[in-house]
């Protein structure tokens, strides 16, 4: 499936959800940096911006990161500096045609916390010397220890 309408299906899922939950939410344009979804919780008078990622691939284990399966979203060096309150990623897990989408909510300090993290630890882990890039994963367990799938409280 092309990338960018991998991007789109997420978003559009996401939106339904945000509907579901009684949240008014609207799509920002393409230009629009670091934010893909406006919402606004009309009972708290609060506006929230989303940034959704979307994955297409299997639950996967890597040994350096434990044994448990996973679900990894790409995400880029400049998430790791991404720290404001009122921004939150839904990671969108496509499941297929049939089935719903896995959608975890997670706050962007939790999100820049951890994607800084992990790339340190990978690249002090490696046995040769590798090249540093912009690349950056987000990886949360199939058993969901933080309890961040459908967690849309968060934005109530």
């Amino acid at each position: 499936m092309d990338k960018g309408l991998t991007g789109l299906i997420g978003e559009y899922y996401v939106l339904a959800q945000l509907s579901q939950q009684g949240l008014v939410a609207t799509m920002t344009l393409s230009n629009t940096k670091g934010v893909d979804i406006l919402v606004t919780n009309q009972e708290i008078n609060k506006l929230f911006k989303i940034e959704v990622k979307t994955t297409t691939m299997k639950p996967s284990r890597e040994r350096l990161f434990g044994e448990k399966p996973f679900y990894t979203w790409t995400t880029t060096e400049k998430h790791e500096k991404i720290k404001d309150k009122n921004l939150f990623y839904v990671f969108v897990a496509l499941q297929g045609a049939d089935k719903l989408p896995k959608f975890f909510v997670v706050e962007s300090k939790k999100v820049a916390e951890y994607v800084k993290w992990q790339h340190e630890y990978w690249l002090k882990t490696r046995k040769k010397k590798v090249k540093n890039t912009t690349r950056r994963k987000f990886r949360i367990p199939i058993d969901d220890p933080e309890k961040l799938e459908n967690n849309w409280a968060k934005l109530m």
